[in-house]
């Protein structure tokens, strides 16, 4: 309970950053907003609690829709909003007692409406997971499982929701269930500690029908997880359950992980996604300049051609070219066509290229460490401490220390301030883990390369 709340919280206080330089009023700011916190998160809806009745009306009538993207932004999700008060929490507390018996497994998990496989776009690089994935969406049991692996950042988790869109257009009764292996691994944990009905978490797995889940690589070195995965696994493909997996390598690739899970994983169809070519990059470009509000033909050809060539790497890459290109946009107050010059002129002070090219330093190995496990900086540098986050973090400093030789207070002042004592135990957990785990020994030597060329 206390990681949930303290997760909220960090939610909250991003979010609130992100409202303060909306609402200008530092009086009104102050009154409204600073007092207010998330509640929850939970079934798509986020529930935002505020001190006062004259608060809750104020704030629904004229800044609901401010709160409520600073809130999406911060997750990077689509919520709808709720604002209570503190009194209102208790009536919707009352009545818990009675039906609280009733264990709720991933209560967080939904399928994303906007990962669709109309707004997929295909090519080369990817046709064939595409092509699966909307055939297991029809034929359940038929490829089992289907196992998709790629690079970040190159469609695979939109794949994993178009499936589970697909299935509710097609058979709105059959169950879908969408997790991250980070998801499975909380959940195991509370059932561990016997928080949850030691007997009904194989006995929910019996309703789903589909289970779609992202990041397998990261049960690695789990022996009690990956057990019980293994045991629900079995238990889905002989039910004919459609199970549906991504992961960042294929099966044989997956050190770690015990012999007979990875055999199972090679005995239905394994696809890759490879990185896209310019065409679709191009396409992709489009789609994402449409979803912005614009229109595609306002960049000239040439434009969205050098977009494309130096942010090739991944989807999110190419989306934080584009994202920054619009905003120089508008910040020039161009009315006109956006062109090769435009483009270019975007990026001529470019921190994400310095960092790049200029010389080695902590913030270079944050922004490194973040693409390499698909987060943002900000996440790094946060007090946030879910499973992958923590990791990234503690890779981070450990990487600082041995490359640049900082000291501990150094290394925690890079990380907004964090204590030495903090820094400490990060680069120890680091060390441990480079004794037994292939993939912590993988990740640094990669990160190592990459940062000295």
């Amino acid at each position: 309970m206390t990681s949930k709340s303290t997760q909220l919280s960090s939610i909250w206080n991003l979010a609130l950053k992100l409202l303060s330089e909306q609402v200008k009023d530092r009086s009104l700011y102050n009154s409204f907003f600073a007092t207010s916190f998330l509640f929850s998160l939970e079934h798509g809806n986020a529930v935002v609690v505020t001190d006062s009745a004259v608060s809750k009306k104020i704030l629904t009538q004229d800044y609901s829709a401010v709160i409520l993207k600073a809130i999406n932004k911060v997750t990077e999700s689509d919520y709808t909003l709720n604002i209570i008060t503190p009194n209102e929490i208790k009536n919707k507390s009352e009545p818990e007692p009675a039906v609280k018996k009733n264990t709720v497994f991933f209560e967080s998990a939904f399928i994303q409406p906007k990962f669709t496989f109309e707004s997929f776009v295909v090519g080369k690089s990817n046709q064939q997971a595409y092509q699966s994935a909307l055939y297991v969406s029809k034929h359940p049991g038929s490829f089992n499982p289907l196992f998709i692996y790629s690079r970040s950042g190159l469609g695979k988790t939109h794949l994993l929701h178009a499936i589970g869109n697909a299935v509710h257009t097609y058979e709105p009764n059959k169950k879908v269930l969408y997790i991250t292996s980070e998801d499975f691994v909380d959940e195991f944990v509370k059932y561990v500690r016997g928080d949850n009905d030691r007997e009904s978490l194989k006995d929910f797995f019996k309703t789903v029908d589909f289970l779609l889940i992202d990041d397998i690589q990261f049960l690695t070195g789990k022996q009690a997880t990956t057990t019980m995965f293994f045991n629900i696994f079995n238990l889905l493909v002989s039910h004919g359950k459609q199970i549906v997996i991504t992961s960042d390598r294929s099966p044989s690739q997956l050190e770690g992980l015990e012999e007979r899970l990875v055999s199972r994983f090679s005995q239905g169809l394994s696809v890759n996604i490879e990185k896209p070519e310019r065409k679709t990059l191009i396409e992709i470009l489009k789609l994402k300049i449409q979803a912005n509000g614009f229109d595609s033909r306002l960049f000239d050809e040439d434009s969205l051609e050098y977009i494309a060539e130096n942010n090739s790497k991944n989807i999110r890459e190419l989306e934080g070219a584009l994202n920054r290109i619009l905003f120089f946009n508008v910040s020039a107050k161009n009315t006109d066509r956006i062109t090769l010059e435009l483009v270019r002129s975007a990026f001529q002070y470019d921190t994400t290229a310095s960092k790049k090219k200029g010389k080695l330093d902590a913030d270079k190995i944050i922004y490194e460490v973040a693409k390499y496990y698909n987060l943002a900086d900000s996440q790094i540098k946060s007090r946030v401490r879910t499973l992958q986050i923590a990791l990234a973090r503690a890779i981070a400093m450990y990487l600082c220390r041995n490359l640049l030789d900082m000291s501990f207070a150094a290394v925690g002042k890079a990380f907004n301030g964090k204590d030495h004592t903090t820094v400490m135990a990060a680069c120890k957990k680091v060390e441990n883990m480079l004794k037994t785990d292939s993939n912590m020994k993988k990740a640094i030597k990669t990160l190592t390369t990459d940062l000295k060329n």
